[in-house]
């Protein structure tokens, strides 16, 4: 009998629960609908997560990030080119991956750094370059991203001099001077 009211009391705590999440949502829809990307991205990983009363929706996810993105919210930019990369809620491409990489990379976001890093190094999405992989490793590494002082090993080995001396020049052009829609 005791177990029956614990139960009962657990559900009707998690009804009362919903129900206030269910207004955090309503509030999030609204203020995605008006253009608010901080919402649209919180919403998009509500969605991405199937959190908060929500049924897991990647393509959703994927709209809203993509709204919070072009809103200029570089988190989103990272969860775009991850979701391109690998598939998820929308057609892999990885061409928009290393774009969407890119507009956070190049507002400083370190992990968005490394995974444009890989894709310049190994020639997916973009074409092969290891100087622009190396700059884009070098400034990961700065931000403290851990596998970053690896990948630069790594590739460090495989260059000359002359190559690793522009990628430096190169990593102080990047922040200030990208066009991720020219890569």
């Amino acid at each position: 009998m005791a177990k029956i009211l614990l139960t009962l009391l657990l559900l009707s705590l998690a009804h009362v629960c919903s129900a206030e999440e269910s207004h955090y949502v309503q509030q999030l829809k609204e203020l995605a609908e008006q253009g608010n990307g901080e919402s649209q991205f919180a919403l998009a990983l509500l969605f991405e997560q199937g959190e908060e009363g929500l049924v897991r929706d990647p393509k959703k996810a994927a709209t809203l990030f993509l709204q919070a993105g072009k809103a200029g919210i570089p988190a989103a930019c990272l969860y775009l080119g991850i979701k391109h990369e690998s598939g998820s809620g929308v057609t892999r491409n990885l061409t928009e991956a290393a774009y969407w990489y890119c507009c956070a990379a190049t507002k400083n976001w370190a992990m968005a750094q490394f995974l444009l890093a890989n894709l310049y190094e190994k020639g997916r999405g973009v074409e092969k370059n290891k100087i622009k992989a190396l700059a884009w490793y070098e400034l990961a590494n700065e931000q403290g991203y851990p596998a970053a002082r690896e990948s630069i090993l790594q590739i460090t080995a495989e260059m000359t001099a002359e190559h690793i001396e522009k990628a430096q020049r190169l990593r102080t052009e990047l922040l200030s001077n990208a066009n991720c829609s020219e890569m």
